[in-house]
């Protein structure tokens, strides 16, 4: 069995799969000089998918490819390395959807509720997929992404507003309370790259550390896969409501 049929056999099988030094020191410091262009370039036109931390640092940036036309990240999109996995997985030629950074800044940064991806994406043929690429050391202590291994398996859960900022639905508690998953943190260096089924439920802890962590997430579908414009629609409509709740709640 070769690397890339690998892959594709433990990313079902888990849920996700996490590869080390895809990318090197020389890349991951590329990105990271990025990111400060971007939030220059974000707080100049006051975009929207942002959201700050309580010390008004930068927590996430979203939708980065609808205003970032070229750059080290986007190239880096198109790398061999990164889609010769995602297309074996995906069974066929894929295309970038997103771009987003997480950058959960130290003792400020915030957590994210539990999910899964296809419930803001909603594709129901479910070839798409992230891939977390760690841009400084990622692990439980500074809030690293947790995954539950195999919840894939079990479809797509109905999700409820989350009313917090970043990340506008969640799973709901009660859903959790009979299941038995398997509570994985991948322990993640500079370069390291996750791949992660589009319904696998994640989530990561509040970043109480003295560490930075920061991500750049790569969303890719199948070119042929449709999205379902009835639970898109549904989406945005609670993607509106989750942020009206944000506004209120910050001019108080």
């Amino acid at each position: 069995m070769n690397n890339l049929s690998k892959y594709k056999k433990e990313f079902f099988s888990e849920g996700f799969i996490k590869i080390e030094r895809i990318f090197k020191k020389k890349e991951v410091n590329q990105i990271l000089n990025e990111v400060k262009k971007i939030k220059k370039t974000f707080l100049k036109i006051k975009n929207p998918n942002m959201h700050f931390t309580k010390d008004r640092k930068f927590n996430t940036i979203h939708d980065i490819n609808k205003f970032i036309k070229k750059g080290s990240i986007l190239e880096l999109s198109k790398d061999k390395r990164l889609t010769n996995i995602v297309n074996t997985i995906l069974g066929g030629k894929s295309k970038l959807r997103n771009l987003e950074f997480f950058l959960k800044p130290a003792k400020t940064g915030k957590a994210a509720p539990l999910h899964q991806d296809n419930a803001f994406w909603n594709i129901p043929s479910k070839k798409a997929l992230n891939v977390w690429i760690a841009c400084k050391k990622s692990n439980y202590k500074n809030g690293g992404l947790y995954y539950y291994s195999k919840s894939h398996k079990d479809g797509l859960i109905n999700h409820e507003i989350s009313y917090q900022p970043g990340t506008s639905q969640k799973i709901p508690s009660k859903y959790l309370k009979n299941k038995k998953y398997k509570k994985i943190y991948p322990n993640l260096k500079p370069g390291d790259c996750l791949f992660h089924h589009c319904e696998i439920i994640h989530g990561s802890n509040k970043n109480n550390s003295n560490f930075d962590r920061v991500g750049l997430v790569m969303s890719f579908k199948n070119i042929k896969a449709k999205i379902n414009k009835k639970a898109w629609a549904k989406y945005q409509s609670n993607l509106r409501k989750n942020s009206i709740f944000i506004q209120k709640k910050n001019s108080h």
